[in-house]
């Protein structure tokens, strides 16, 4: 999914297009002021070697990415953001986890939802590892980058599913700014559904595409983390409202995580070779 970042757009196709067992890249273009023909997209759809198609979304919606498009054509889909790096080889090391668990959610980065005693209030952690030994936790994947199959995704539709078009009315209120409660709201959703919890993978950094370096959950969080936080907060008491619980309304306890070993210098290593090959794909076109 897309959002007014070009640039940075092309950069992740052109990478994605490594990995092996990927046959084509969907782009759910939300920049509804921009048309695609008025972008480079079009001249570098005969550069890539596999498939790109794009589908332009009617508005700027942050839930077009939970529902299944009829573009798919594969039993699994790998969801990532326009400006978010996973090299090829853990990319391809999760598509074999989600082969173990087909029928679940799988994230490469998890978080957790936990009860802080002192405030008696719910705070949200970006290690779940941290506060495992709180009285109530609870363990979700981040939006930036999920494996699903097609029957999670085509849990929501637009007009099929009352509590999606609820979840999509919340985070697109004009009067409140929750378009960033996104995942959360999926993870709760899915619960909802009766989905089994997520499965998360652990051990693998996180780039941003074109900036090296470990850049969190998004840039915002690097900016601003407390804020980034209390935001997350936030969006946890205002989804409690309209699940109308007391709890967060996610399956208790930590995620089921599968460790993978990437140390962090072969990573980063192969981080900057793949941006190389970007450039020079991209410088000669």
């Amino acid at each position: 999914m897309t959002y007014r970042r070009p640039t940075t757009l092309v950069q992740t196709i052109t990478y994605l297009m490594q990995a092996p067992s990927m046959e084509k890249i969907i782009v759910i273009w939300n920049d509804v002021d921009t048309p695609v023909a008025d972008t480079d997209l079009p001249r570098l759809l005969h550069a890539w070697p596999k498939p790109v198609e794009i589908a332009v979304s009617r508005r700027n919606d942050v839930t077009a990415r939970w529902r299944w498009n009829q573009r798919c054509t594969t039993e699994a889909v790998f969801n990532i953001d326009d400006d978010a790096y996973v090299n090829v080889d853990a990319i391809e090391a999760a598509f074999k986890v989600w082969k173990h668990y087909p029928d679940r959610l799988v994230g490469l980065y998890s978080r957790a939802i936990y009860l802080n005693e002192e405030t008696n209030s719910w705070d949200y952690s970006l290690r779940p590892r941290k506060v495992k030994d709180a009285s109530r936790v609870f363990g979700m994947v981040i939006g930036k980058t999920w494996f699903a199959g097609k029957r999670i995704m085509k849990a929501a539709s637009d007009n099929g599913n009352p509590l999606y078009k609820q979840l999509q009315t919340f985070l697109h209120d004009p009067h409140h700014e929750r378009k960033g409660c996104d995942d959360i709201a999926w993870n709760m959703f899915l619960h909802a559904e009766g989905f089994p919890q997520p499965v998360s993978l652990t051990g693998l950094p996180v780039f941003g595409v074109g900036q090296p370096g470990a850049t969190g959950y998004n840039v915002s969080s690097d900016k601003d983390l407390k804020g980034w936080l209390q935001y997350r907060k936030k969006c946890v008491e205002d989804l409690m409202v309209l699940f109308d619980v007391v709890e967060p309304p996610l399956s208790t306890g930590l995620l089921h995580t599968v460790p993978v070993d990437f140390p962090f210098l072969k990573y980063w290593l192969r981080y900057h070779k793949e941006m190389r090959l970007v450039r020079q794909l991209l410088g000669n076109i």
